[in-house]
């Protein structure tokens, strides 16, 4: 974590005696975006941002079936740009990186020409 800086914090996560990893726990991630926890590299960009859910002191990276449950809300228009102005000035992803290649692989199978 020393290699580290937090960009956003979220919640923390509510229940202590169950993993946010579970698979019972992916109910409760739906569209719940507010217990990501931003991070990113020193010294790095916008695209090197990672979420996670902090769990007292410690943080859990989310899986992908983890992110599709927390920003499912979250659909792909014409003019979606994945990110997002923070009340201090600075930006942070909309959705990560890897959820964005999976929807627009998804959307892609879905789109027809005429």
């Amino acid at each position: 974590m020393s290699e580290m800086e937090i960009v956003h914090i979220g919640r923390n996560w509510p229940y202590e005696d169950i993993d946010p990893c579970s698979k019972i726990c992916i109910k409760e991630l739906e569209r719940n975006e507010g217990l990501v926890t931003w991070l990113q590299p020193i010294g790095g960009g916008l695209e090197d941002q990672i979420p996670s859910i902090r769990m007292g002191n410690k943080f859990c990276s989310l899986s992908l079936r983890m992110q599709k449950s927390l920003f499912r809300h979250i659909r792909l228009k014409k003019d979606f740009v994945n990110k997002e102005a923070m009340s201090n000035g600075s930006f942070k992803l909309r959705i990560p990186k890897l959820l964005l290649q999976e929807k627009v692989r998804t959307q892609s199978r879905f789109n027809v020409s005429m």
